[in-house]
């Protein structure tokens, strides 16, 4: 039985974001919220893909009633339980409905409570992880291997259920997914999900990150609903707007898999934080001007101090060491 525990945001305001509709304030605190637990993620990225599956119906004149009804007798509810007062517009329905929806996966804690019934027991999870400066490679009970790069987390059910394989990601992992047409392999993210059947990808889905990327470099995948095939690398905002990249390079994009850190005309500020990861290093852009400035260079076994000189001589700054933390500035501010 699924007992609900105490939301720190109002699932109004979820609704609302969930339907496009919240004011900024409002889809920043829902993100901040999103990025403090793995588990609200995944249950937010469950309910975004089927949220997207069903637009096309739902825009459509909605019976909300007879939908609410159907909600509340299924998950419990009191028949006379409302959340919002119906509003004219199918957007504000779905909202509604959209935040009561979220507020039984934030009371089951995790999105596998999406369409099953309110008596099924959640899956035993198993946590993968790995820290700052290391990488790890790990196999599935299917056969699937999975390497996940530094200050990543992995959960995924044991077993899988009969129809479907999810996997929840937070960081950035390369997946070598065997092939099973009776049950797709799907990875969620804070920004929604990605399906194969059998391929070999790249994704990286850092919570504190404005986008995520998707690499493939064997098959197919959907990312939301764009297919993205082999040698095709896609990015997804936040706000779900998904984009193929014409100039990407999927080597580069998965270089971290041999052993690599490739830049293509990366800002500093996003090259700082992925050789913080890669070093276990704080290491910060100290002077907003530099932040911007493109990267572009290819490092394996380089000390990281021969790495950084490189870096910052190309952008016109240096960078100073403070125990485990480094600080990268103009040359004027780094005096």
């Amino acid at each position: 039985m699924m007992t609900p525990h105490p939301s720190p945001i109002d699932l109004a305001v979820l609704g609302r974001y969930l339907d496009g509709t919240a004011a900024p304030t409002d889809r920043a605190a829902v993100e901040a919220w999103m990025g403090a637990d793995l588990e609200r993620r995944a249950a937010m990225a469950a309910l975004r893909e089927a949220w997207a599956a069903d637009a096309l119906r739902l825009t459509t004149p909605y019976a909300v009633d007879a939908a609410w009804a159907r909600f509340a007798m299924r998950f419990g509810f009191g028949a006379e339980a409302r959340l919002a007062p119906r509003r004219s517009g199918g957007g504000g329905r779905r909202g509604m409905i959209a935040a009561a929806i979220v507020a039984t996966l934030v009371g089951a804690s995790g999105a596998w409570w999406i369409g099953r019934e309110r008596s099924a027991a959640p899956p035993a999870m198993r946590d993968y992880a790995t820290p700052k400066g290391r990488r790890a490679v790990f196999r599935l009970l299917d056969g699937t291997e999975i390497m996940l790069n530094a200050d990543t987390r992995l959960r995924a059910p044991v077993p899988f259920a009969a129809r479907q394989r999810d996997v929840y990601l937070d960081g950035e992992g390369f997946f070598s997914v065997v092939h099973d047409m009776a049950r797709p392999f799907v990875v969620h993210t804070s920004g929604g999900a990605v399906r194969a059947i059998g391929t070999k990808f790249g994704i990286r889905a850092y919570g504190d990150a404005a986008r995520e990327r998707v690499a493939v470099i064997e098959g197919a995948v959907a990312v939301s609903e764009t297919a993205v095939r082999a040698g095709q690398v896609a990015t997804r905002s936040r706000a779900g707007a998904v984009g193929l990249l014409a100039r990407a390079k999927v080597q580069n994009e998965l270089a971290w898999t041999r052993g690599r850190l490739v830049f293509e005309s990366v800002p500093l500020v996003e090259v700082a934080e992925r050789l913080g990861r890669w070093y276990d290093l704080d290491v910060r852009v100290g002077d907003r001007a530099l932040a911007g400035r493109p990267v572009t260079g290819s490092y394996g076994d380089e000390p990281v101090s021969q790495v950084l000189t490189l870096i910052t001589a190309a952008v016109g700054a240096r960078y100073q060491w403070h125990g485990r933390s480094v600080t990268i500035a103009t040359a004027a501010a780094a005096r």
